[in-house]
């Protein structure tokens, strides 16, 4: 009887074993926003032009760049700010998050330049859908408007 016992404990055992890992299992979303920008903020500390020390303050509305959220494309969707601090007169870091409807996105790590004048910033976090949210900022060109695309990766219970 005990050997009937185990094993169906181990039946029982094994059928939830894949369960837990789909439940664990990461997924990818990727996010396309219209960044607008509402102010920007610039202290260039000596010697004049970028180096390290210096910030720029971003405060920017975000608008749907495609349907998604619920909303149609142009839908106000969140906003978006941080701090770029350059360490250089050709490399920064940035700190900041974006509040979206789902939840908000910490953005935290070095800027990186890409081609096609994009930039990267790393996504380390969030909340809402968003928790443990890993990834990729994507920002466009543009001063006023810029296209910015967050390439994430999310626990597969979260509904982003």
């Amino acid at each position: 009887m005990k050997r009937v016992a185990l094993i169906g404990a181990f039946c029982v055992a094994g059928a939830l074993v894949p369960t837990a890992f789909a439940a664990s299992t990461p997924k990818t979303v990727t996010l396309e926003v219209t960044s607008v920008g509402v102010s920007v903020v610039s202290h260039d500390k000596a010697p004049k032009g970028a180096s390290r020390g210096d910030t720029i303050v971003y405060h920017d509305k975000l608008l749907n760049a495609v349907a998604q959220f619920g909303e149609a494309k142009g839908a106000d969707v969140g906003v978006d700010h941080g701090t770029m601090t350059f360490t250089s007169a050709h490399a920064a870091r940035f700190q900041g998050s974006a509040t979206l409807p789902d939840g908000t996105l910490t953005l935290n790590g070095k800027v990186t330049a890409v081609a096609s004048n994009l930039l990267t910033i790393p996504v380390t976090g969030g909340t809402g859908a968003f928790v443990g949210a890993t990834g990729v900022l994507v920002i466009g060109p543009g001063s006023k408007r810029a296209l910015n695309v967050y390439r994430l990766t999310i626990a597969a219970g979260n509904v982003a």
